[in-house]
């Protein structure tokens, strides 16, 4: 199957290699009674899918209807809203402390509602022709192979291979994060070239959109801080690969790609910026903490 994004094949290779490599360190990370009591959980997973299958349409709506945006933007903007489990979550959630096995979870959970409200809702939104050349199995074998082995085999490595799975977790972890900078910088001109010929109003929409959902996860994500950050993430970062399929049919319009890729070209750096701030935020309260500690000591 061809990648779902005009890039390089080098592009592709190495975001294949950051997802596969991202989720089997989830795998190593976390056992399935884990990943099963952060499903099973029931007040947190309300406030999952408030924050990403509700709320998220809503917001797509309003703002669609307070900005005069071109359809192709408008159309995009909404399939996004109902595709949530974005594979690029991967890389920013996992840098939440021990939230791994949430991470993990939250991540196949939200694809499998994903493959099922975005179809649903391009059957109304998208042109009927276009639809047609969606190959729906190659996709799903597609999100099998790069997310379901990988993280299957990581969870088997841990459970009969303990050893082995805290030796290479490092290097797998950091090769993954190599391979996710390297895909962002190499596809870097196309995602800007996208970005420029929208507008700056289409622009702006697609931040607030990106920013009003990284505020909903938050919100939503209760009273632990490292959760807040996994669901933060989360909910903004749509499944970007799903929506490009969908619209991809339709070649006669560019724009629907172009918005596709834009919504890329600002939620990545967005959602760096917005990791690192957690990061120091969190070396500063430990560093607080231990101050505190040998003051009363």
């Amino acid at each position: 199957m061809e990648s779902p994004l005009p890039f390089e094949e080098s592009v592709t290779l190495f975001i294949h290699i950051f997802v596969c490599l991202a989720m089997l360190c989830i795998g190593m990370s976390a056992t399935f009674r884990e990943m099963g009591d952060a499903l099973l959980e029931r007040k947190r997973l309300t406030r999952l899918l408030a924050a990403n299958v509700f709320i998220p349409p809503i917001i797509a709506i309003l703002i669609i209807g307070f900005f005069p945006l071109p359809r192709p933007v408008g159309v995009v903007l909404f399939l996004l809203a109902v595709a949530p489990g974005g594979i690029n979550a991967v890389q920013f959630s996992t840098k939440a402390p021990g939230q791994a096995g949430a991470a993990g979870a939250l991540l196949f959970l939200l694809s499998t509602i994903g493959l099922i409200l975005a179809p649903a809702a391009a059957q109304i939104v998208l042109p009927a022709d276009a639809l047609e050349r969606v190959a729906w199995d190659q996709l799903v074998i597609r999100i099998v192979g790069v997310i379901g082995i990988p993280l299957l085999l990581g969870m088997l490595i841990r459970h009969f291979l303990s050893t082995v799975a805290e030796h290479i977790y490092k290097p797998a972890m950091l090769i993954s994060t190599v391979s996710f900078i390297l895909s962002v910088v190499m596809s870097l001109s196309i995602r800007q070239e996208a970005a420029v010929g929208l507008g700056p109003v289409s622009l702006i929409a697609i931040l607030i959109f990106i920013l009003s959902l990284m505020t909903v996860g938050w919100f939503f994500g209760g009273d632990d801080r490292e959760f807040r950050q996994v669901l933060a993430i989360c909910t903004n970062l749509r499944n970007v690969g799903l929506v490009y399929l969908l619209v991809d049919a339709c070649c006669f319009n560019p724009a629907y790609s172009s918005t596709v890729l834009a919504f890329m070209a600002l939620m990545v750096p967005i959602n760096l910026v917005f990791t690192i701030v957690c990061a120091v935020a969190r070396k500063r309260k430990d560093q607080s903490g231990q101050d505190d500690a040998g003051a009363n000591t």
